[in-house]
C-alpha cells in the first residue's frame, strides 16, 4: 500500500492514548509433557463489561494433534462463572489457562452437543510459534489462499496416542473419543450498524469463510482504552467506522506489546493485515446447541499480523493499511440525505465483498425500504493501477424487488478486477460513493427512430429522430446525430437502437445458434485495459445506435454475419471515452476515427427495448 494510507492511519491514532501492554512479558509455561490427567488449574475471561473472570479447570486427557505439534489438552471447566454462561461458549476462545500459575496454553474448542463443560486447549508451545512467523504485509505482494477450505483445528485421528500418567482411566478413554467429534470455538462475527437486509447480504458474502454474522449495538465509553493483558477481550476487526465487522475472542498471553489469542484461527489466512481492538462484553447468550458471547469491539490498539491454526498473533502500536469509503446516498422521496464513513482493513480477498456489503447497506438503512425503485451510483476509486489515478463509472439501475443488489454490482465488479490482478498488487487509496434512489420506475422505451434524409452520404452525420415512452408518463422527443462509417457499404443499412444495457441483436443471433463470441480472458493483458474496458462500457441508461445485424437466408450469409459480429466486438473494445452525446445540451463529441463505432447517447432513463429503422447510403462524403 502507499506511503499515503500508512501516514492516514498513523494520523488517525496518534490522538488516542493507550495505556500500552509492553511491560506484560510471558509467564513462566507448561508443556503437554509435563500435564497429567487429573491436574486442576484456572482459566480467565470476560463475560461482562471488562472485568476479567476465572473458572475451573481439570485437565482429562492430552491427545496427539500430528507431527510438529503438541497435541491438544482436553479438559473440564467448572465453576460459578460456567454456571451463569450454562457452559464453554464461543468467544472464550483464547482464555489462558494455568496450572500452578504457569500457562499451558488456550481454551479453543468444545462439545456442545456432547458436553458444553467439556473443552479443548491449544497448548501454548504451538500458539508462541505464531509469533516466529514472517510478516511481509505492505513490503510484497499479499500471498493468496484458498478460502473455501473453512478454518479448522486439527485434532486426533484414528493413529493418535493418548499420553496420560493413567492409560486406563475412564477419563481418558473419553477425551479420546470425545477428541474425534470436538469442534472449535467458532468465533462469532459481531456487526453493529446493519439493517436486517444488510445483514443477511453480509451472511451470504462470509458464508465461503465459514463466519455467521450476528447483529449487536455499539456501547459507549470507547474513549478509555482497556489494557490488554492475558483473559482480555479483544477484537479482530475488518470494517471499521459508521458500521462495524469484527470477531470477539479472548487474549491468552501478552509479551512486550506482541499479543496471542483465539487459540485457533479466525480466517486461517496467514500473514494478514487487521484492526486490533480493545472489546466490550455486553452479555452471554446460551441455548441447548450453541452459546457466544455478546460483543463490540472498541479503540484501535493496535494490527493483528497473523492468522493460523493454533491462533492469531497483533502488535499492539502499529496499524493497518486500511481503505478509507465514503458514501453518500439520497432517498428523493424522503428527501433525506445520509453520509457514511467507513474503514477497510485492506485484504484483497475481502475487500470487494466487504465494500459491496457496506455500500448496500448504505442504501438500504437510508431509504428504510424495500421494493421498486431506481437508483443511480457514481463511484471513484483512488487506485496507482491507472494512469489519471482514479477509476470512474456512474450508471442507472431499476428493480421491482431491491434496487440496491443491483447498485452494488459494478464496484464489486471494480474492486474484483484490482484485488484479482494477476500482474502484482494495487494500492486503493479511497473510495467515494454517490447514489440517488428515486422510488419511481425510472425506464423508457424507444417507440420511433426516424432519420431526418433518407439517404445519405460516407462519412457524413445524420440527425435522427427518436421518441421514448417514460414509464407512466408522456412521451419524449430525442434529436440525436449518428456519423455513417467511411466504410458503410453503399445500399440500404439497418441502423439498430438499443438500451445500452441490453444485448445486440447480432450477439443474440450468434448464442441462438450456439455460437459465443464472447473473448476469453486474457490474463496476461495488463490490468490498466481492463479497468479502461471497464470504464468505458455500455451503461443501462444510455441509447446505443449501430448497424445492425443483415437477416441470414443460408449458410454463406450466417458465416458473413458471424465474421461481422467478431469485427464488431473488437471495435466495441476500442471505444474512447469521449465518444458521446449529451443529448440534453445538444454537444455532440464523436469519435472521428474511422471504425464503424456505435454511437451513444446519455438519457435520464434505462432503456429497455431495441427497434430498427433504415437509411440508404449513396455514396463518399464530399
Amino acid at each position: 500500500m502507499t506511503k499515503f494510507i500508512k501516514f492516514y492511519m498513523v494520523s488517525f491514532c496518534i490522538i488516542v492514548f493507550f495505556p500500552w501492554s509492553q511491560a506484560l512479558a510471558m509467564p513462566e509455561i507448561m508443556g503437554t509433557d509435563q500435564i497429567q490427567t487429573g491436574m486442576h488449574g484456572i482459566a480467565k475471561t470476560v463475560i461482562e463489561g471488562t472485568t476479567i473472570d476465572t473458572f475451573d479447570i481439570e485437565i482429562t486427557g492430552v491427545i496427539d494433534a500430528g507431527k510438529d505439534s503438541d497435541g491438544r489438552i482436553i479438559a473440564i471447566a467448572s465453576g460459578p462463572v460456567i454456571d451463569k454462561t450454562g457452559g464453554v461458549l464461543q468467544g472464550m476462545s483464547g482464555s489462558p489457562v494455568y496450572i500452578d500459575d504457569k500457562l499451558i496454553g488456550a481454551v479453543s474448542g468444545g462439545w456442545k452437543e456432547i458436553n458444553n463443560r467439556t473443552c479443548i486447549i491449544t497448548p501454548i508451545h504451538d500458539m508462541m510459534k505464531i509469533w516466529d512467523m514472517p510478516d511481509l504485509k505492505n513490503k510484497t505482494m499479499i500471498q493468496q489462499v484458498n478460502l473455501k477450505q473453512p478454518p479448522t483445528v486439527i485434532l486426533a485421528d484414528n493413529k493418535t496416542d493418548i499420553k496420560t500418567a493413567s492409560e486406563n482411566t475412564v477419563a481418558t478413554t473419553q477425551a479420546a473419543v470425545a477428541a474425534e467429534k470436538s469442534k472449535p470455538l467458532m468465533t462469532p462475527l459481531m456487526v453493529s450498524g446493519f439493517t436486517d437486509a444488510g445483514l443477511n447480504l453480509l451472511k451470504e458474502k462470509m458464508a465461503p469463510y465459514n463466519l455467521v454474522p450476528y447483529a449487536v449495538g455499539s456501547y459507549e465509553g470507547k474513549g478509555e482504552t482497556v489494557t490488554l493483558e492475558p483473559g482480555s477481550s479483544v477484537g479482530v476487526e475488518v470494517v471499521r467506522g459508521d458500521l462495524s465487522v469484527a470477531a470477539i475472542g479472548t487474549v491468552t498471553a501478552v509479551d512486550n506489546g506482541r499479543v496471542l489469542a483465539f487459540g485457533h484461527p479466525f480466517l486461517r489466512k496467514g500473514n494478514v493485515n487487521y484492526f486490533m481492538t480493545d472489546a466490550h462484553i455486553i452479555t452471554t447468550a446460551s441455548g441447548d446447541n450453541t452459546g457466544f458471547k455478546v460483543g463490540a469491539p472498541g479503540n484501535l490498539v493496535g494490527r493483528i499480523n497473523q492468522d493460523r491454526s493454533a491462533g492469531v498473533a497483533g502488535v499492539i502500536g502499529r496499524y493497518p493499511s486500511v481503505i478509507p469509503i465514503q458514501i453518500n446516498v439520497d432517498d428523493l422521496q424522503l428527501n433525506r440525505h445520509q453520509t457514511y464513513a467507513v474503514q477497510l482493513a485492506y485484504d484483497e480477498e475481502l475487500a470487494s465483498s466487504l465494500a459491496a456489503s457496506v455500500v448496500y447497506n448504505a442504501i438500504d438503512q437510508t431509504i428504510d425500504r424495500a421494493g421498486t425503485g431506481t437508483a443511480k451510483i457514481e463511484f471513484e476509486i483512488l487506485t496507482n493501477a491507472v494512469d489519471s489515478g482514479v477509476i470512474k463509472r456512474s450508471n442507472m439501475y431499476y428493480s421491482p424487488q431491491d434496487v440496491g443488489q443491483l447498485s452494488i454490482t459494478e464496484i464489486y465488479q471494480a474492486l474484483n478486477l484490482l484485488c484479482t490482478n494477476t500482474m502484482g498488487e494495487t494500492d486503493i487509496v479511497g473510495i467515494k460513493v454517490n447514489i440517488k434512489v428515486d422510488a419511481n420506475r425510472r425506464t423508457a422505451s424507444i417507440i420511433e427512430a426516424v432519420p431526418e434524409k433518407q439517404k445519405v452520404k460516407q462519412g457524413e452525420t445524420v440527425n435522427v429522430k427518436l421518441q421514448i415512452k417514460p414509464y407512466r408518463k408522456p412521451a419524449e422527443t430525442l434529436i440525436v446525430p449518428y456519423k455513417i462509417s467511411k466504410n458503410q457499404p453503399v445500399g440500404m443499412t439497418t441502423l439498430e437502437i438499443r438500451g445500452g444495457g441490453l444485448v445486440p441483436v447480432a450477439q443474440l443471433l450468434m448464442q441462438q445458434q450456439g455460437l459465443d463470441l464472447s473473448p476469453e480472458e486474457d490474463k496476461m493483458q495488463p490490468l490498466s485495459e481492463k479497468l479502461t474496458a471497464f470504464m468505458k462500457a455500455n451503461k443501462n441508461n444510455e441509447i446505443i445506435i449501430s448497424p445492425a445485424a443483415p437477416i441470414m437466408l443460408n449458410e454463406v450469409q450466417q458465416a458473413a454475419a458471424i465474421e461481422a459480429a467478431i469485427k464488431q466486438s473488437a471495435q466495441l473494445d476500442q471505444i474512447k471515452p469521449n465518444d458521446q452525446v449529451n443529448v440534453e445540451n445538444k454537444k455532440t463529441k464523436l469519435d472521428k476515427s474511422e471504425a464503424d463505432l456505435p454511437a451513444k447517447f446519455d438519457t435520464n432513463y434505462i432503456i429497455d427495448n431495441i427497434i430498427k429503422t433504415s437509411i440508404q447510403v449513396i455514396g463518399k462524403k464530399n
